[in-house]
């Protein structure tokens, strides 16, 4: 089954799933559906990417293709998601320490946030998701 893929008013792709009876209708719909002046292209269902992790990455550009800048930003974003719990959870050790004048503690309770918070220097070298998604700091873990 074709889909259409479409430019949405977020800069991202849409997928358009129309319902018909002739598959050979699909160009004739889409350009009477599609926005005017709205990029688009008609692909086979096997080239949609099964895996949505990085469905705001893609882009229309000769076809349908991922865009490694964005989705490396879509990852980093993951990666701050992963680390809130962990920096409360330092938080609240760091005020323990402070309670108890445990200067040591607090010292170690620090260095751990601040790698916490460099976690987004780390370095993504791949291009494709499955090299991006291979990526995940272990201070994370």
């Amino acid at each position: 089954m074709a889909k259409i893929i479409a430019y949405n008013n977020g800069g991202g792709v849409g997928v358009i799933i129309p319902v018909l009876d002739n598959e050979s209708k699909i160009t004739e719909f889409a350009s009477t559906n599609v926005e005017a002046g709205v990029e688009y292209i008609i692909i086979d269902n096997s080239e949609l990417p099964k895996d949505q992790t990085f469905r705001d990455a893609l882009e229309i550009n000769g076809g349908l293709k991922l865009n490694s800048d964005k989705a490396k930003a879509i990852w980093k974003n993951k990666w701050r998601e992963a680390r809130k719990p962990l920096l409360a959870s330092l938080d609240i050790e760091f005020m323990k320490a402070v309670e108890t004048a445990d200067t040591a503690k607090q010292a170690e309770i620090a260095l751990k946030k601040q790698a916490l918070r460099d976690v987004t220097q780390t370095e993504i070298v791949g291009n494709t998701p499955e090299e991006i998604k291979a990526v995940w700091p272990s201070v994370l873990n």
